[in-house]
């Protein structure tokens, strides 16, 4: 197995996260269009405190990425500040699969959240295999929403 890393991404590798989701939508079979990196780079950064998102380096490449949107609660009387992830885009170039990338992706996203004030995590797993893949990393709920609870029980 090789060996995989993943970082929080930043400013900085605003093209690397670009690129990465043009290669996730033309494997969707989308098409390229002029100028869409610099469109995504541009909205990308505008929106990166409510956007994590992770890549992975593996056989000395970019391996994937993970692609979530933050929601925050609206205050609630005698309640702390919360916020829930929706994940938007999992994508491993096919170079890379089978390494556990997706699953270091996952891992990373669900630490990263124990440390902030996310209480749940939710994506939508429309077949039975991305299903089972996140069930091993303790996602819930049997059908294609999906969600990874952080709440302490009461």
């Amino acid at each position: 197995m090789a060996d995989v890393v993943v970082r929080r991404a930043g400013a900085d590798d605003a093209f690397i996260v670009a690129a990465l989701h043009l290669q996730f939508a033309r494997e969707l079979g989308l098409p390229s269009e002029p100028g869409y990196l610099d469109r995504f780079v541009d909205a990308w950064l505008a929106e990166r405190p409510d956007r994590p998102t992770w890549i992975a380096e593996a056989r000395r490449q970019h391996a994937g990425i993970l692609e979530t949107r933050r929601i925050r609660a609206l205050p609630w009387p005698g309640r702390k500040d919360v916020s829930w992830l929706h994940v938007g885009g999992l994508f491993v170039i096919p170079d890379c699969r089978d390494l556990g990338v997706a699953r270091a992706l996952t891992e990373a996203m669900i630490e990263w959240s124990r440390s902030t004030d996310v209480k749940w995590i939710r994506v939508n797993a429309p077949d039975e295999k991305e299903q089972q893949f996140y069930e091993r990393l303790g996602f819930s709920s049997p059908g294609r929403l999906m969600e990874f609870d952080l709440r302490d029980p009461e």
